[in-house]
């Protein structure tokens, strides 16, 4: 099907992928993030990559981290977001979960964040590190109730003028990390946790949104569809100059007709 290459929005360019399954979302929005990291390199000589920690982006770091043209030498990852609260060394941590995953790749930077006892001074120099230089690409999820890292529904800002926050989590986002298996129960999940705010998120020079699964579907129309607002921020992807949003079949489930063919889209076979 021969679709324009991207739709206007809300004054923003959505490059919109659906794929039949996660399977195939995920390899290709890895094979793009590939893509970016790799002319990043070539341009800067470094990448700069924030990662999201989460069972969505499983298939897409797969395919990125195996790309054999991608140099994690010169590859400088964060991610964005990280309980606070954990017992040090917990396995829960989303800095040890991507940091499990990364290290397949080779010798490539990590920078974790570690809220400990002080997560203020956390949120400080980690904030420094991420303003230190341009981020190249950001790789993330839209949460069962349409937030990106822990920036939470109604509880933000689109505008907020810092890089790093001290939030507390809604209670769909924990439960939501018990229904994926990433906690026993929901007593165990943090309530609080550091996260990137919404313009840190968005101020990289590229954006790769990899969502599946029908529990996703109403946040995904939320924030393709409705009004980019701070009860969904998710919707402030569409403010970004070059993202590409991939979806699967369930995931984009409640798209109007229209949304998908708006985009560039594969159909689902």
């Amino acid at each position: 099907m021969s679709l324009p290459e991207s739709s206007e929005r809300s004054g923003a360019r959505v490059r919109l992928h659906v794929s039949a399954d996660a399977a195939a979302t995920g390899v290709a929005a890895g094979n793009e993030a590939a893509r970016i990291v790799r002319a990043a390199v070539a341009a800067k000589g470094r990448a700069r990559v924030l990662f999201a920690s989460a069972p969505s982006q499983e298939e897409m770091l797969r395919t990125l981290l195996s790309d054999s043209a991608v140099d994690w030498n010169r590859v400088h990852a964060f991610h964005m977001d990280e309980y606070v609260g954990l017992p040090e060394g917990s396995p829960h941590a989303f800095g040890a979960w991507l940091e499990g995953r990364l290290e397949a790749a080779g010798p490539g930077r990590l920078e974790r964040m570690l809220p400990g006892s002080e997560p203020a001074r956390e949120a400080s120099r980690y904030a420094a590190l991420v303003r230190a230089a341009e981020m190249d690409l950001v790789c993330m999820g839209i949460g069962m109730n349409g937030h990106i890292a822990f920036n939470e529904p109604g509880a933000g800002r689109l505008d907020d003028p810092e890089t790093v926050r001290l939030v507390r989590l809604d209670d769909t986002s924990r439960r939501q990390q018990v229904e994926e298996g990433l906690f026993p129960t929901l007593e165990e999940v943090p309530t609080h946790a550091l996260t990137l705010t919404v313009p840190a998120l968005l101020s990289t020079g590229a954006a790769v949104v990899t969502v599946h699964g029908a529990h996703k579907a109403a946040a995904v129309a939320a924030s393709l569809e409705g009004p980019v607002d701070v009860r969904c921020p998710a919707s402030a992807i569409r403010t970004h100059p070059a993202v590409s949003v991939y979806l699967d079949a369930a995931a984009a489930g409640r798209l109007a007709p229209g949304t998908v063919a708006a985009g560039r889209a594969e159909e689902p076979s």
